[in-house]
């Protein structure tokens, strides 16, 4: 009787940790989504003026400029600028399209599978013109940081 009842006492443990993860889980879910909701404006403000300075300063300085160091640099950190508006609104669209399972399932895939889910989310549902926003933001953040690290591959390979 006594073992049965130490296994009994083990099982409930066992059930309350269980469901206090998950609750912790949502309660964390729930906590990034509002999170992401309140840097989203700043985020979109932010990657226009970052837009604004690769399109005025930093192109033409990699395509006319004898120092791509600095076209490299100010490029590759607007990849990041970039990405990270494309991760926050990616999360937000799999979050309002597929709730918080989505959202679970899109962050357990490193957290960069939440760029993909959104893609699907948005192709499933038929919004066309944000899957399109998100494939250009993909393009942009991507293409822009593989030219700004090839801008710094060249300054390296010339002589200081």
């Amino acid at each position: 009787m006594e073992q049965t009842l130490k296994w009994i006492g083990s099982a409930v443990i066992g059930v309350g940790i269980m469901i206090g993860l998950v609750v912790v889980a949502m309660l964390l879910l729930q906590g990034g989504v509002w999170l992401s909701a309140k840097l989203y404006p700043w985020l979109v403000g932010l990657t226009g003026f970052t837009f604004a300075v690769l399109v005025f300063v930093l192109l033409p300085n990699a395509v006319f400029s004898s120092v791509p160091k600095f076209a490299g640099s100010g490029m590759f950190i607007a990849s990041y600028v970039f990405g990270a508006t494309l991760w926050v609104w990616s999360l937000l669209v799999t979050y309002t399209l597929w709730g918080g399972i989505g959202l679970a399932i899109g962050l357990f895939m490193a957290g960069v599978g939440v760029v993909p889910l959104a893609m699907l989310a948005t192709l499933f549902n038929g919004l066309w013109s944000t899957l399109g926003e998100l494939v250009l933001g993909l393009i942009l953040t991507i293409g822009v940081r593989v030219w700004g690290l090839r801008l710094l591959e060249k300054a390296a390979r010339q002589p200081a």
